[in-house]
């Protein structure tokens, strides 16, 4: 019992991880950029720890994506076209990719989605729960796993959108792993097509959720 607090709280808490690498950005490096540079710097690098020369490069990255989308949407008339938005969201990710290291890419990912992640596990969990009247416990369980293949499923797709066919094989991976956990913590299992099979009783002293 005390394995699975430890574990429920320890995930739980992986959101907040996002907010505790946030930093403030580097001023004096920063300080010969526009404001509206720095601040577009700054929501990069509240989700992942960057050095002082990362700062410059990605702030640079920006002033140039910002002269292109001013050329690009004079060159329609003032109009932003979706083949205008396609393009800056390419240079985006060109200069993250080539800035941040892997770990960084992944973190930075993490935090973008972790909000969009965490609403999807909850919804989940909630629905399944009313559906099969299931313990508060293990609507701990769900939540939690399907909040962490929400969350690293649009990471590796966003990692790894080079070769989707191997993404789509470690998101695979990750979706069994999570709904392993489901059934060996809360005595359910989770089927692909989201029914749910009582596998042993549940604990008299299930959990309850907050």
């Amino acid at each position: 019992m005390l394995k699975h607090f430890i574990a429920i709280i320890g995930t739980l808490l992986l959101s907040a991880a996002v907010s505790i690498y946030a930093q403030t950005l580097d001023a004096d490096a920063l300080k010969s950029f526009s404001p509206s540079t720095i601040r577009e710097a700054f929501e990069i690098c509240r989700y992942v720890k960057l050095t002082a020369q990362q700062q410059i490069k990605l702030a640079e990255a920006i002033d140039a994506e910002n002269a292109e989308f001013v050329r690009l949407v004079a060159a329609d008339n003032g109009i932003m076209s979706v083949k205008t938005r396609n393009r800056m969201r390419k240079l985006r990710d060109s200069a993250l990719a080539t800035i941040l290291d892997h770990e960084q890419l992944a973190q930075y990912y993490r935090g973008v989605y972790d909000a969009e992640a965490n609403a999807e596990g909850i919804s989940i969990a909630d629905r399944l729960q009313k559906k099969y009247d299931l313990t508060d416990q293990n609507w701990k369980f769900i939540r939690i796993a399907f909040y962490k293949i929400g969350l690293e499923s649009r990471v590796i797709r966003k990692l790894m959108a080079d070769t989707p066919k191997k993404a789509e094989a470690a998101i695979a991976r990750l979706r069994e792993e999570q709904l392993k956990s489901i059934e060996e913590k809360g005595g359910i299992r989770v089927n692909p097509d989201m029914t749910v099979v009582y596998v042993r009783e549940f604990k008299a002293d299930a959990l309850r959720k907050e």
